[in-house]
Formats: C-alpha cells, sequence, structure tokens
C-alpha cells in the first residue's frame, strides 16, 4: 500500500540531527511517492544488508557443498575454505549482501547516494539529452543510472508521476513505468546549488532473488532517495592528500608519523588521530594473477584474515567518479572497529585501512566510512572509458556469452540515454 509522510514538522532541523523515518511529503492533490513507507527508518540506508531466507538457503546448501566435497582443493580459495569451515557460510552470505555507493564530484557535480544492490559492472556512456556523462552501475536484475537528467525517453512510457519534497532537496519529481518492468526515475535540485541531478533505477523484485527482493520503487524511495547527500561535508572535518594520481582524505588532526617499504613490496603512509590509526597502502599490480579489488577476494581474504564472525560487517562496491573500489565496513559501537577500501589504477592497488575506537575519536563511524569512500584517481576520466567489470574474467566471459544479460542492458542503456 502507498503511503505519504506527513512529519514535516522536524524539517528545518533535518540538517543536524537523524531524522526517524523516511519523510517524503507531497503537496495537496499530488499522489504519493510509490513506495515510501514511514516505518522504515530514514537513515537505513546506511547500515542495509539484504539478507533473505533464499539467500540463507543458497549460503547453506553451499556450505553442505563445500564441506560434502573429499578431493584435495585446488584453488587458494577452496583451501582457505577447508582450514576454516566456519567462513563459508558469512562469506557467501557477504556476497549476496553487497550494496553499492555513487560518488559524483567532477566538474558542477558534487553528491552521494547508495542504493542496496550488487555491482557487476559499469558504464560510463554520452546521453544525448544531457550535458553530461551520465554513470551506470549494473546488477544481476537492477540497473542504476545517475548523472544530469536524462527522463526524455523515459517521459514516452511514463505510468505515473508528482512530485515530493524530501530534507535538503528542492524541485523534486518522480516518475514511474510501472507494468511488466519496474523503474523509477526522481529528479532534483540540492539545496543552496544549481544542479540538478537524474537517478534512474530498474528492479524487478523477484521474491526468489537472493540479492534483492524488493521492487525498485520501494529501493528509490526508502533508500537511494533518504540517502542523496553533498559531499561538501567532508570538507568540515577532512582534507585530500594526494600519491601520484591516488588521492584520498585523512582527518584534519591526523598527522603523518610514518613512511615505509614493508615486505619489499609494499609502500605504506601511517597517520594516527586519537582513537584512530590509518594506514595507505600500494603495490605494483602483477598481470599474472586475478584482480585483487574484486568483491569476492576481499570478502575472502578479510574474513580469512579477520575472522571476528559474529561482528556485524557492511560490504559495498564504491563508484568514485566512475571508478569502482570495494569497502568492507565492520563497525562496533564503542569497540574496534575496521575499515578497509580497495582499489586500483592501471598500474597499482591501492588499500586504505582504518583501525578506530569510536569512543576515543573525534569522529562518528559514518564520518569515517564517508572520508574513506572518497579514495580515487585524478585521472578518473581516462581510466573508466573502458567497462569495469566486478566480476573475475571466467564469470564475466560467462555473461557476455549471456544471450539476455547484455542485449537488455543495452537496450535499457539505449532508451535512458536518448
Amino acid at each position: 500500500m502507498l503511503r505519504k509522510s506527513i512529519l514535516m514538522m522536524v524539517l528545518a532541523a533535518a540538517f543536524t540531527i537523524n531524522v526517524s523515518a523516511v519523510q517524503i511529503e507531497v503537496p495537496k492533490w499530488q499522489p504519493p511517492v510509490p513506495g515510501a513507507d514511514a516505518s522504515i527508518p530514514a537513515n537505513a540506508y546506511e547500515n542495509y544488508s539484504h539478507i533473505n531466507e533464499n539467500a540463507k538457503k543458497e549460503a547453506e546448501a553451499f556450505r553442505i557443498q563445500v564441506q560434502e566435497n573429499q578431493e584435495e582443493p585446488k584453488s587458494g580459495m577452496y583451501k582457505i575454505f577447508k582450514e576454516k569451515p566456519d567462513i563459508v557460510k558469512p562469506y557467501k552470505l557477504g556476497e549476496f549482501s553487497q550494496s553499492t555507493v555513487i560518488l559524483l564530484h567532477e566538474g558542477k557535480y558534487n553528491i552521494r547516494l547508495s542504493v542496496p544492490n550488487i555491482s557487476l559492472r559499469g558504464d560510463t556512456v554520452e546521453s544525448k539529452s544531457s550535458e553530461a556523462p551520465l554513470f551506470v552501475v549494473r546488477g544481476y536484475t537492477s540497473i542504476l543510472m545517475v548523472g544530469t537528467p536524462h527522463a526524455k525517453e523515459f517521459s514516452k512510457h511514463v505510468h505515473n508521476e508528482g512530485v515530493y519534497t524530501y530534507p535538503g532537496l528542492e524541485n523534486a519529481s518522480w516518475k514511474i513505468l510501472k507494468a511488466k518492468t519496474h523503474m523509477m526515475y526522481t529528479e532534483f535540485t540540492p539545496k543552496n546549488t544549481n544542479t540538478t541531478y537524474g537517478i534512474t533505477y530498474l528492479g524487478g523484485g523477484d521474491v526468489k532473488e537472493p540479492y534483492q527482493d524488493k521492487i525498485a520503487e520501494v529501493v528509490m524511495s526508502n533508500y537511494i532517495i533518504p540517502s542523496i547527500e553533498p559531499l561538501s561535508g567532508l570538507d568540515n572535518y577532512s582534507h585530500v592528500k594526494h600519491w601520484d594520481n591516488f588521492s584520498y582524505r585523512i582527518p584534519k588532526k591526523a598527522k603523518l608519523v610514518n613512511e615505509a617499504l614493508e615486505d619489499n613490496k609494499y609502500e605504506v603512509r601511517t597517520y594516527e588521530d586519537a582513537g584512530i590509526k590509518i594506514r595507505i597502502l600500494r603495490y605494483k599490480i602483477d598481470p599474472k594473477f586475478s584482480d585483487r579489488s574484486l568483491a569476492r577476494k576481499q570478502i575472502l581474504s578479510f574474513l580469512n584474515t579477520y575472522g571476528d564472525l559474529e561482528a556485524p560487517t557492511q560490504y559495498a562496491t564504491v563508484w568514485n567518479n566512475g571508478l569502482p573500489g570495494f569497502l568492507i565496513d565492520r563497525y562496533k559501537p564503542n569497540g574496534e572497529s575496521y575499515l578497509r577500501h580497495y582499489t586500483k589504477d592501471s598500474e597499482y592497488y591501492y588499500s586504505y585501512r582504518i583501525d578506530y575506537d569510536e569512543s576515543k575519536s573525534l569522529y562518528k563511524h559514518k564520518q569515517l566510512r564517508d572520508m574513506v569512500e572518497y579514495a580515487g584517481f585524478d585521472n578518473a576520466e581516462s581510466l573508466r572509458k573502458e567497462t569495469q567489470w566486478r566480476v573475475s574474467d571466467t564469470h564475466k566471459k560467462k555473461l557476455d556469452a549471456d544471450p539476455i544479460f547484455n542485449p537488455w542492458y543495452m537496450k535499457w542503456i539505449g532508451i535512458l540515454t536518448q
């Protein structure tokens, strides 16, 4: 049932405190925003982890399959599973529960948002109707497109549309294509800016889908729209550092305490602040080995190294100006917590690691996570010219050859970029 919120009393304070629920309001006589649910916390996107019953069943089946395999393991992954069987199920659940974060801060862009979906590939595409490139992320059953307004062709197929207000956004509107295909578009201008953005999200909401079983309008209204925020707030407590082509943020009060070469391979910069230790590592890419920045490798490496299976952990692909990195976020309120970000350019792998205790730090968990997500590259425009696949070569070839996967994706890209 579609509902709208009338909780506008806290609107004035929306920029200084966390609101307690999604607060999408619509003017009189306007249709309610599809999927909006005032019972969902406005910050639900911050710790969203999609693990439904189907995901649990598939993870358990995978655990049993690994356990019953009596052959000597050939790959490194299965060798780890044999030595540490307790991490098999958390590994698979981690794969299912990944989310996606988008950061855009080129030209007049200055925005962050997130969507509770896995990322399989990313494309930067030109649009006939928008003045700048559009950034597209593809999941198993979803498409997310972000950039300047791009709903010209979409408008020809609209089922319904309306306007809404939400804290921090102005001139906000929505359109929905809802028949066999669930697709929703929103357009808005962040307060105190002159930049208008458009976001399209397509997602079917198959109840049997282990990666995401919510339809597009539910995801858009309750997770994407509440997550939209400008990146300018980062400047209040952090600043940008550069390491050749690589750029990253550290807290303003953090001090560089060491630069070293470890194991004759890893170049390391170490920073410290109250309750925080930051390590930035880089090392040369070896073309003989598969991409170490991919989600599955990072999830397995983290679980193998740190274990601690009872602690809640989030996994996310972070698209910074169209280039991907992988984030691992293990947060314990008032306890030892970890943030790990892993990415690459054409020459190096880069790892940004924060070990911290929020009770001893000047910064909150979300502030540190937002800062870590920012890690990226100064020459992003040249690096992102090729499709950015987030799966291994074997899986990529399988999807490339699929008679449905790419044709379906490219069809929608064509429609949305008119």
